[in-house]
Parts: structure tokens; sequence; C-alpha cells
């Protein structure tokens, strides 16, 4: 299999010499560097990365940027604010054959992820991500290795599985491709306050107390930004927060060591991983809620240090671990359930622990002038199924909302901001939010669209 991989640092560097342990692949490395072409085809060594190891002879390494159009898979290796300049060199060679194999760790202005600006640029879906708990020197040394491999369809699994034959690379998997791009950038911001804990207390106890937050944090994060809860469970989710969070070849680990021993320095200009640190904390913050800020102290308290340039990051515990269980409710009919309102419930449910949906009754729903497509029962059921849905109670009448809010010990009331106003007069119960609506979809669209069919 001809394999190229775009990046010869130490992550594309350590892939490479594992790949090349199959002799069914044929793998080069892609670099401007002619300097180190020379030296990876004649010395088989990366000096640069890896100053005491030998690079398998079989790995070789090329400039010429016209061996794309053969290569079946194609790993992209290189710094993620590299990435999008460096993939239009290889655009007018790529097939769209061709599996691209994202390993690059990172997400872009507006929660983009890599992959997702990959196919923009590249006008290319056939594209996959491998992440998780991985250093790039013990994949030098051919240590077992588990790695997420995030997809769509069962023949890039089948490629990657081949492909990985006689290696020591290993692969857990999930569909849930955004998810696992998100983790490898989320973890990252834990990982600093997992390392500022440790030069401060050194206590076993705490260290993983604050690890159990920072997993909970990290879920809350993922699922608000449409990510699956089960991908957390991964290589890519709990192997990669741990890793990052608990071994000192980490970088954003160190960081925080060195913030916990008083040795950080506040002039960001000269610190990559400060810089991109920073980066990824700005982004993620500006695409949470208010709300869902609350249930993130972790979060919170590095966000914090970094934006107000602090000399330390002062931890109490007793707000670290404030408990704020939260109940949120919302109502509706869920006629012809479609993915606007999957995602009222996602957004809901993010909010709190808990989501109660009010489904109006059928005899309700004539009340309003509403004829159903699909009985109560059979609504309820459908939405009894959906993840974010903890229990389902019917809305008989307009007037019970109080009654329910205060029977169910309601926190957050939410409903889409069709409805902005209506219902303000319930914030002397519970807060009261609008969600804006899904944009091109809404039950009386698609019941528009099936007339017209018929």
């Amino acid at each position: 299999m001809k394999i190229l991989i775009l990046g010869g640092g130490a992550f594309g560097t350590a892939i490479g010499n594992q790949l090349s342990f199959n002799s069914e692949n044929d793998v080069t490395l892609l670099i401007r560097d002619q300097n180190k072409v020379t030296e990876i085809n004649t010395s088989h060594s990366n000096k640069k990365y890896f100053p005491n190891k030998l690079i398998n002879p079989r790995l070789k390494a090329s400039n010429n940027y016209s061996l794309v159009k053969d290569s079946e898979v194609l790993f992209i290796a290189l710094p993620a604010k590299a990435i999008l300049e460096e993939v239009k060199n290889i655009k007018k060679y790529l097939s769209s054959k061709t599996l691209i194999v994202n390993l690059s760790k990172g997400i872009f202005q507006g929660g983009s992820t890599i992959i997702e600006s990959l196919i923009k640029v590249l006008k290319h879906d056939n594209i996959v991500c491998m992440k998780g708990a991985s250093f790039a020197g013990e994949m030098m040394d051919r240590s077992p290795t588990l790695l997420t491999l995030g997809f769509d369809t069962k023949n890039q699994y089948n490629t990657i599985n081949k492909l990985l034959q006689k290696t020591n690379i290993f692969i857990d998997y999930t569909t849930d491709v955004r998810g696992v791009e998100l983790l490898s950038a989320i973890k990252n911001i834990y990982a600093i306050l997992l390392g500022n804990i440790d030069a401060q207390y050194n206590s076993s106890n705490t260290r993983f107390m604050i690890l159990t937050k920072a997993f909970s944090e990290t879920r809350i994060i993922l699922k608000a930004l449409g990510g699956k809860e089960e991908t957390l469970f991964l290589s890519a989710g709990f192997g990669d927060l741990g890793l990052t969070s608990l071994n000192d070849l980490s970088r954003n680990r160190t960081l925080g060591l060195l913030i916990g021993k008083g040795f950080y320095n506040a002039d960001i200009k000269t610190n990559s991983v400060v810089l991109e640190g920073i980066k990824t904390i700005e982004m993620i913050d500006s695409l949470l809620s208010e709300v869902l800020k609350r249930r993130l102290p972790i979060f919170n308290k590095i966000e914090s240090f970094f934006r107000n340039k602090e000399k330390n990051i002062e931890i109490i515990f007793e707000d670290l671990m404030k408990s704020n269980y939260k109940t949120v409710i919302t109502y509706g009919t869920f006629d012809l359930f479609h993915y606007g309102h999957v995602e009222i419930l996602r957004r809901a449910k993010a909010l709190g622990d808990r989501l109660i949906v009010g489904l109006s009754t059928d005899e309700f729903n004539l009340t309003k002038g509403k004829k159903c497509e699909i009985s109560f029962e059979k609504r309820k059921q459908l939405l009894e199924c959906i993840e974010y849905v903890d229990l389902v109670i019917p809305e008989d009448n307009w007037d019970q909302k109080i009654n329910d809010i205060q029977k169910n010990d309601i926190d957050i009331f939410v409903m889409g901001d069709d409805w902005k106003g209506k219902f303000d007069y319930l914030d002397k119960y519970c807060e009261v939010h609008y969600f804006p609506r899904t944009i091109g979809i809404s039950t009386t669209k698609l019941k528009s669209i099936i007339r017209e069919k018929d």
C-alpha cells in the first residue's frame, strides 16, 4: 500500500517508522527540507527529534509533492496552525480515491475541526482521524500504543486495519469523528491544571479528585459542542486525558507544573505551547453559553488565569467541587421528529443534569388548532428513546407550567426563540432561556414538502 505522511516532525516520523514494519506498506515522509530528506534516506535518522534513535531503513523521505497522485493513504502530521496552508500544495495532485488520515490535534475558529476544515479546503470527503494516548518517543521504541480511529465507512476502517498489520499500533474506533477531533484539543486545557495541582499539593488524593472533575467537565464540553459521550471512553478521550494530564512528557502538564512552582513567565510571545493553549481556551470559551459555563469551574479557573494574566492559579476546592445539580424542562409537540428537535434537546440537556420534556397531548393540540400526524403515545416513545431526554410528561393545558416547575424542582426553562418573551413570567420560579431555532428545518416545512409530493 502506497502511504505518504505529510510532515517529518516527531509524530509523523514515529508513525512512519511503525508503518514501515509492515512489508506490505510503501511509506514515504513528505518533507520540504532537502537536508532532512537526505538525512532520513542516507543516515536513517531524524536527529532533531530523535537524536539517539535509528529509523527503519524501509522508511523513505521526499520533497516531491507529485507523489500524492499515486498515494493510497495520506497521513497529515503537521502543527494545526500550518495545516490549511500546507495542504494547498497537495490539492492539485490529490485523487478522490486517496484516504486522508488526520493525526494533527486542535480546532479552528468558530469551532470547526481540522477534518471539517480539510473537507472545505480540499473538496475531499474521504477523510478519517487517528488520535489517542501516544507519545512519539515511545512509538519510536515500538511500545504498543492504542489510538482511536474516527471514520465514516467500513471501507475506511478496513483500509486502516490493513495498513496497521505487523505494527505495534492498535485501534479502538467510532463514527463520531467530530468527537475525536474535539477531544484532542479539550484535554490540553485540563492537563495544565493537573500539572499545577501536582506542583502545589503532590497528593494522589487531590490529583485524582481533580482528574475526576476534569473528566466530568470534558464530558459536558464534548456534548455541548456536538460530540458523543461514548467517545470519551476511548483512547482519544479517557486515554489521552490521562496520558496528557499525568505524564511529565506532556508539554501542557509541564506548563502547569511551571505555573504551580512559580516559574511561569507571563510573556507568552516566545512560548508556542502557551499560545496554542490560550487560543484553544479562548475558542472553546466563545462557543459555550454563560449558563453552561456555570457547570465548568475548572475550565473557568484556567480561562480566567490566562485572560487576566495572573501570576498563579489560586485553588479554592470548595468552589471547584461545589455541587451544581440542575434540572431543565422544555415543552413541545415534537410531531414529524427532525434534526431541529434533536438539536434543541441536545442543547437543553447540556444546561443541566436532567431534562424533562412536556409533550403536548393530542387533545391539547386540537385546542391549539393542530392535528398531529403521530399519536401522543408514539411521540412519547420516540422522545424516550432520545439519549438527552430523562423524563416525558404530558402537557394538557397552557397553565400547567408553574405547577410542573414546582413539582419537578426545575432550575431552567427552555423554549425556542419564536416564543421569546412569552414565558418571561416564569422567571419568578426558575431561569428562562430561549434557544435560536435550527435554520432550514421545521415541522411546518416538512408537512409542506410532504403535501407537495403527495
